[in-house]
């Protein structure tokens, strides 16, 4: 036989279906029709079910670990890690079993709920994101690049400590004087009051009942002897946890089943390229000692650290996002930053920490400058709203009534003490003190890093020792380590690397050690930690480690999801409420020339908004002055392109007086020469608190613009 009849040989079973076919050639006109019909049938039940879902949801629908996704987005070879996403595998069955080691019982349908997309029917220009690591060292930014060494390493004390709270026990040390001292105990209130306690005499052993003590010592005078209301040569102050058993609630008293402690550490204005460029003993730490995981793409949502802050510890939005052409629109919680401002919060609203006080926590804040809720001019909270809050060490230092001369020197400046210290010895007290309840604290240090760009590297040894002594403490804990926003002023913000610091502000979490065993656990929050995320998503993470049976909030506003599972897709700026002109989506810009025309046109009617604002303020009016374009100075125009006629640029520029440098966002339609300014708040790049002083003696949120009439 042939080679070609043993390849025929082959295809005798197929012959014979061939031969069985002419057998019955008389029924294929009619088959071929059946078959035509019922394709047709099927591609029109399908393209009827795919436009139902593209009209409600906005966007093509592909099955990847059962969410909606962008499919341009994942199609899109420069994101790597959106291709990580739809590449992965997760085990949904293993995030239930670690679930439920939070003394949770999830099911499927309490799963989606983290899930929340937002509706589209839209199309909106830029609906993509291009996600790229920041390079810490980038040679545009090397000569801003100073580090600074720690204030407090070679540091001579000049105060003599004569009072020690050690272990809940005040002594006096004397130093051979003889002197009488006394003690009196300061009480929070609320976030700008206290309530004073009465002087006691102060012997060795006394056992304040409080957490916040004050001291002073007077000498005897060989006239009057010891005068109480005379002049004291000595005052101090100590901060403690005070365990005070009769004000905890009763959900607390009986033994809690075991639950991990929740700490929320901030330092203020950090970007996460900035924490590893300043930090590399504490990063050292955190990686090796803590498996922290670092989020390398968390993006800010609004300007400073109100907006931000009321983002991940209530969940909340609190100025709109108007409709444009990179948004379909949003409205927030509030319609803008000064209606959040002038709104008490109270016990019934969902502040992350009334969660897990519902779940049996003890809780305790600490912050070492104004607080969040307060600056500039909001209500916040009219009682103590945690059980243990250092808010009054901190009254002491800043302004009338309650500022005690020199107090902040004495306590910081003259004793070799930095604020931050204050802070954390107040979390280390808090961890020894309750070592059978559930733990949550957040702390909130803004004066280290907030106004120098190089000054986070002087606590790189404070940190690095302070969590190289802390691991055990650690242990069961979730640890977010994390920033509100980036650097906001000064030359390395001008140019873009600094832009994109400022958008992508630093968070790095380490979980209790039994879950970093947890193999799909882990592997999920690494997948995570290289998404597009937001501080909702924060918040949404901490509401669900909770599980109170009776919460003030039984359903909290979501606009995020939890770290903690798959992330819905798309995550583009817009789909995560992230406002376009903070958005770290990259997108390629071009730069204009100088003598723009349009680019002048629009910063004039930016500057008129500007003095408009400032004219209609009862606060501010008569006291700053009205501001003019410096035409001659230097505009920057930066195109980011556009469709059709309608283009979308960003223009920086000064005004005068004061040389205030300004961005904002504006449209530009060549088919009717129409500028459109996007931007509701134009952000400063230059530093201003001198030239402002009169408004921030009022409290106003328009000090950024304001040159003060004025200098007295």
């Amino acid at each position: 036989m042939s080679s070609d009849d043993d390849g025929l040989e082959k295809l005798l079973p197929l012959k014979g279906a061939v031969k069985a076919t002419e057998k019955g050639r008389s029924l294929l006109p009619i088959a071929i029709c059946l078959f035509t019909g019922l394709i047709l049938l099927l591609l029109l039940v399908n393209y009827s079910l795919f436009s139902s879902l593209q009209n409600i949801y906005g966007f093509n629908y592909a099955s990847v670990d059962s969410t909606f996704v962008n499919q341009s987005v994942i199609s899109n070879t420069n994101n790597p890690s959106i291709k990580d996403v739809a590449t992965t595998d997760i085990d949904e069955s293993k995030d239930i079993s670690m679930l439920k080691r939070f003394n949770r019982l999830v099911t499927a349908a309490s799963l989606e709920t983290t899930k929340i997309l937002t509706p589209s029917t839209n199309k909106i220009w830029l609906d993509f994101c291009n996600l790229t690591d920041i390079d810490p060292w980038d040679s545009s930014i090397l000569e801003y690049i100073h580090p600074e060494k720690d204030p407090m390493h070679n540091c001579v004390r000049t105060v003599f400590e004569h009072s020690k709270l050690i272990n809940g026990q005040l002594f006096i040390y004397s130093n051979g004087d003889e002197m009488k001292c006394r003690m009196r105990c300061l009480y929070p209130k609320s976030e700008m009051h206290l309530i004073y306690g009465s002087w006691i005499k102060v012997d060795n052993g006394t056992k304040p009942e409080c957490d916040i003590v004050e001291v002073e010592c007077r000498k005897r005078s060989f006239f009057f002897g010891f005068d109480e209301d005379g002049y004291a040569f000595y005052k101090y102050l100590h901060a403690q946890i005070y365990r005070n058993i009769s004000r905890l609630p009763p959900s607390i008293l009986p033994k809690s089943p075991k639950k991990y402690d929740v700490h929320i550490i901030v330092i203020d204005s950090i970007s996460q390229t900035q924490f590893i460029r300043a930090m590399p003993k504490t990063l050292h730490i955190l990686r090796d000692r803590y498996d922290a995981i670092p989020f390398h793409h968390l993006n800010k949502i609004g300007s400073g650290s109100v907006p931000n802050g009321f983002a991940f510890l209530f969940g909340k939005m609190l100025e709109d996002i108007p409709k444009s052409p990179f948004s379909r629109g949003y409205s927030g919680e509030y319609s803008s930053l000064e209606e959040a401002c002038k709104t008490p919060l109270n016990e019934s609203d969902q502040f992350i920490a009334f969660r897990f006080q519902d779940d049996g926590y003890i809780t305790m804040m600490s912050e070492d400058w104004y607080t969040l809720y307060n600056y500039p001019n909001c209500h916040g909270f009219n009682k103590t709203v945690v059980d243990h809050y250092m808010r009054p060490f901190q009254l002491l230092f800043e302004d009338p009534p309650y500022k005690s001369k020199n107090m902040d020197e004495i306590v910081h400046k003259y004793s070799c003490r930095e604020s931050y210290y204050d802070l954390m010895d107040y979390l280390k007290d808090f961890i020894k003190t309750y070592p059978d309840i559930p733990k949550f604290s957040i702390i909130w240090a803004t004066n280290l890093a907030h106004n120098r760009q190089n000054a986070l590297s002087s606590s790189d040894d404070y940190f690095y020792h302070f969590f190289k002594d802390s691991v055990k403490d650690f242990e069961n804990s979730f640890l977010f380590i994390m920033g509100d926003h980036g650097l906001r002023y000064g030359k390395m913000r001008e140019t873009p690397i600094g832009e994109a610091e400022d958008n992508n502000p630093a968070l790095f979490l380490s979980v209790p050690k039994p879950l970093r065993n947890d193999l799909n656990f882990m592997k999920q929050l690494k997948t995570n930690s290289k998404e597009l995320i937001t501080h909702y998503d924060i918040y949404a993470t901490l509401v669900e480690i909770t599980n109170p049976k009776n919460p003030r909030v039984p359903k909290p506003i979501i606009h995020g999801s939890s770290l903690f599972h798959s992330l819905p897709t798309p995550r583009t700026c817009d789909s995560l409420r992230i406002p376009f002109e903070y958005c770290i989506c990259r997108l390629k810009k071009t730069l204009i020339k100088n003598d723009n025309e349009i680019g002048k046109k629009a910063a004039k009617m930016m500057v008129e908004q500007m003095n408009f604002e400032l004219a209609n303020s009862q606060k501010v009016a008569k006291i700053c002055s009205q501001l003019s374009l410096i035409e001659n100075g230097e505009i920057i125009v930066e195109d980011y392109g556009g469709e059709q006629s309608e283009r979308v640029y960003k223009i920086t520029f000064s005004t005068t007086p004061g040389n205030g440098k300004f961005w904002g966002i504006f449209t530009y339609d060549s088919s009717n020469q129409k500028i459109q300014i996007l931007s509701p708040k134009f952000a400063r790049l230059n530093k201003y608190e001198y030239q402002a002083r009169c408004a921030k003696k009022v409290k106003s949120d328009l000090a950024s613009y304001c040159y003060c009439t004025s200098w007295f």
